[in-house]
């Protein structure tokens, strides 16, 4: 008798092979899925891309921004804990 392990790794392998054959028919055979990437290609040729420091600016921005929403809620969290507390809603 096989072993169930063996048949699970069989099982496993087939639909892997079965998987890797129907993404290759679809983005390597497929004629219409084929002239997309082309052209997908040739447009992310003509665009603009960012500069490195464009980029590193924006993310100082993203991040202080960040941690700016977040310390403004953490502060609002406090002073409605606080609030709710000296009204007798929550408990501490």
């Amino acid at each position: 008798m096989i072993e169930p392990l063996y048949l699970q790794g069989g099982a496993a392998s087939i639909v892997i092979l079965i998987g890797a054959a129907l993404i290759y028919w679809f983005c390597a055979v497929k004629p219409g899925t084929v002239d997309f990437l082309i052209n997908t290609d040739m447009e992310m040729k003509k665009v603009n891309w960012s500069t490195r420091k464009d980029i590193i600016a924006s993310t100082y921005v993203v991040i202080g921004s960040a941690f700016l929403i977040a310390a403004l809620i953490f502060t609002v969290d406090v002073l409605l804990k606080t609030l709710f507390q000296s009204i007798g809603v929550l408990h501490s």
